[in-house]
């Protein structure tokens, strides 16, 4: 990937929206690039800034309908597809299709508060605040989410590198990064929704009496749970599963 080309996918990587090769591709060229990392860092930055200093404006019940129905009528788009011109290349682009499908598919079984967190958690964007002190942590976050942030207690084992302001659905999230003693990266998603996710079936594990659905997926675990502050929450972490659970018992009680 050039410069030129990575320019063009900064504002969506940095709004969480980019996804697929192109996500990958543009995480590697971070990597390799000084100048195209120093500007998505100076956009991070600025995008959370303005986003907690702006005041959140609720969307008009009419448009937000109107919006739903134009999406729901709007008709598929025409394929356009010529596989008839290349008869050899057909088996090769089914064999394609079927693994993006199973993809895909084991993708949308995960809840989209899961996907937010994992994308994120994978991501080499830059914290808003950098700290390692949990309670400054949570105080960075006061005045712009809605709610009081509660990172997983200290005794748990845990230390805070810093947090960062997420876009979820029609919200702001909190998203604080930790890392325990033994140098294992976590990662906590907080956030305050109504409305029940009802479209994902995931196996649940009662954890102190909280109901968390685990995941894990390409080397990382998540586990989302409603806690008992009426928030949800969605730990994320390299460890797995079983770990994943055991460090929710100590540092999440009901």
């Amino acid at each position: 990937m050039k410069c030129a080309q990575a320019d063009t996918f900064m504002h969506a990587y940095v709004d969480g929206e980019l996804a697929g090769v192109d996500y990958d591709a543009y995480e590697k060229h971070l990597l390799e690039c000084d100048q195209c990392s120093r500007c998505c860092r100076l956009q991070a930055r600025f995008k959370a800034a303005v986003r907690g200093h702006l005041l959140r404006r609720e969307v008009p019940e009419g448009l937000r309908r109107r919006i739903e129905t134009s999406i729901a009528s709007a008709p598929p788009p025409p394929r356009r597809w010529r596989w008839q011109l290349y008869p050899k290349l057909f088996p090769a682009l089914v064999a394609a299709g079927a693994l993006t499908v199973i993809l895909v598919s084991t993708r949308d079984r995960e809840p989209l508060d899961i996907q937010q967190a994992m994308r994120t958690f994978r991501s080499a964007m830059p914290m808003d605040v950098v700290a390692s002190s949990c309670e400054r942590v949570a105080e960075w976050f006061r005045g712009k989410v809605d709610f009081p942030v509660r990172t997983p207690a200290e005794a748990a084992g845990v230390r805070c590198e810093g947090g960062k302001l997420l876009p979820y659905r029609d919200q702001l999230a909190a998203f604080v990064k930790l890392r325990t003693i033994s140098g294992h990266t976590l990662a906590v998603m907080v956030y305050a929704d109504d409305e029940e996710d009802r479209l994902f079936e995931l196996p649940s594990r009662w954890v102190n009496g909280l109901n968390a659905r685990v995941v894990s997926n390409r080397g990382a675990s998540s586990a989302a749970f409603e806690g008992g502050d009426g928030l949800r929450y969605v730990l994320t972490s390299d460890l797995d599963a079983d770990s994943l659970t055991n460090f929710l018992q100590a540092a999440y009680r009901h």
